[in-house]
């Protein structure tokens, strides 16, 4: 048998001995090897929390919200002095707006008209009188009867109703043949036309309405419309009454009872469909006649919270969450949003001021720039009233932020403390196996003893020998 030596100097690293343990550099690489681990373990537990990852998100919804104008936005409110039929403590940052609506003079004849003829109704009548119609168009919307009180009541309500109608429209209509040259005569024209409209329109249809629960009978479809048609005329006429940079006046509660009685009946989806899309602490700030009574949607972390009682209203709301976010715009004023629910799984608010840290999203109505008191003085901010705030409900085990320095300092260090102790334990025992020899001392062979077999003649092969029994033949 001969061996082959062909291949003696072919892939010379093929046989490496097995790592030496008990060498430093080894067990460098080792520990290096392990805190790595280690770190990717950690690494991968705190990837997994969703706050890490809100920044992905405040990114793509960037652009549908207005962030903060260079210009500072200067909240507080210099006080000036009241004029004498003002409450007292009442504050204004500038003179009062009129009742009529901003948008006014952008209506048509027609509605300007209307307009005026409900502010004239509104001016000689007191509040109660006022509820009771609130409460005479809702149950024509909900297809309900006044009760007995509320009847007794309306009758004398009705009869005054009728009656400040019609001297309205007589003396109107005699103001317009009267004016003379004053008026252009296509217009004097087009103004007679809408007195006659209206006179029809009232003895027609919205008269009879009106007389409807007094006569005991069921509403008709017309007439449903034309008590619609009523309610935003008187929706207009409410919202004109606030007044931005003030607190809480009797004159916007119909307004805001009516906001409410909105919500109440709103579906979240319809809701959102309403809204003219998420806006900003700015937008807000500076343009409050522009969103007053629309649909906006705000976002931010809500910081504070709690729960206020409701003014005595017809519509069974005993009170409702108050809400101070800051804006997601990065603005550092706060928006106050009055909330009438909470959803599931919310952090429980009380009377007394909560302390939060929850993202949230609020779709409802802008109603005004609010004054409230702050440390430094009187201050505003933009006030909206909603249903319900959108909330994603978090784990507790996902809710916690970035560790503190300490802790992150001491989780390193019980990291490193571990791949100590392993890479201890790895040398002990790759000593206890070896004994006193170590892995240095094993020689590896000698390639030049493997070419040195290959030259001495150890005998033919199996292959020559049965060769040559084969040639001899048999015996």
């Amino acid at each position: 048998m001969r061996f082959d030596s062909s291949n003696d100097d072919a892939q010379p690293g093929r046989f490496r001995p097995p790592p030496n343990y008990s060498r430093r550099s080894t067990q460098v690489r080792l520990l290096m090897m392990v805190f790595a681990f280690m770190l990717v373990v950690v690494l991968m537990d705190e990837a997994r929390k969703p706050q890490h990852w809100k920044w992905i998100w405040q990114m793509t919804a960037a652009p549908e919200q207005a962030g903060p104008s260079d210009e500072p936005v200067d909240t507080r409110l210099p006080p000036r002095a009241a004029p004498d039929d003002s409450p007292p403590g009442t504050i204004y940052a500038s003179e009062p707006a009129g009742e009529l609506p901003a948008d006014f003079e952008d209506a048509d004849e027609r509605q300007r008209v209307r307009l005026d003829i409900w502010r004239a109704w509104l001016k000689g009548s007191d509040r109660s009188q006022q509820q009771l119609l609130m409460r005479l168009l809702r149950a024509s919307r909900n297809q309900t009867q006044l009760d007995d009180q509320d009847l007794a009541a309306w009758r004398a309500v009705d009869a005054k109703l009728k009656t400040t109608i019609q001297e309205y429209l007589a003396k109107a209509n005699e103001a317009v043949l009267v004016s003379g040259e004053e008026l252009p005569p296509q217009q004097k024209e087009r103004l007679i036309s809408v007195l006659s409209e209206l006179e029809a329109d009232w003895t027609g249809v919205l008269g009879p309405a009106l007389q409807a629960p007094l006569e005991d009978r069921p509403w008709t479809k017309p007439e449903i419309e034309a008590l619609d048609h009523l309610q935003a005329t008187l929706d207009q006429l409410a919202l004109a009454n606030i007044r931005d940079d003030m607190v809480w006046r009797p004159a916007e509660q119909t307004a805001w009872f009516r906001i409410l009685e909105k919500l109440q009946r709103a579906d979240p989806r319809n809701l959102a469909a309403e809204s003219v899309g998420t806006v900003g602490f700015v937008q807000l700030f500076r343009q409050p006649d522009e969103y007053r009574g629309r649909v906006v949607t705000v976002k931010g972390t809500a910081e504070l919270a709690y729960r206020v009682k409701a003014p005595q209203n017809d519509l069974g709301i005993s009170g409702y969450y108050v809400f101070w976010l800051r804006p997601a715009d990065g603005s550092d004023s706060p928006i106050v949003v009055y909330s009438l629910e909470l959803p599931d799984r919310f952090p429980a608010i009380g009377d007394d001021h909560t302390q939060l840290n929850e993202d949230v999203a609020f779709t409802g109505y802008f109603f005004k720039r609010w004054a409230y008191g702050a440390r430094d003085g009187i201050r505003t901010a933009p006030l909206l009233v909603a249903k319900s705030p959108t909330w994603h409900f978090v784990p507790a085990d996902s809710t916690r932020g970035f560790p503190s320095p300490q802790i992150a300092a001491a989780a390193i260090l019980a990291v490193a403390l571990l791949a100590i102790g392993i890479a201890a334990w790895a040398y002990r025992t790759s000593n206890a196996l070896v004994g006193t020899r170590t892995l240095d001392t094993i020689n590896p062979p000698d390639p030049q003893g493997l070419k040195s077999l290959s030259k001495q003649d150890v005998g033919p092969s199996v292959a020559e020998s049965l060769r040559k029994l084969s040639n001899e033949g048999p015996p």
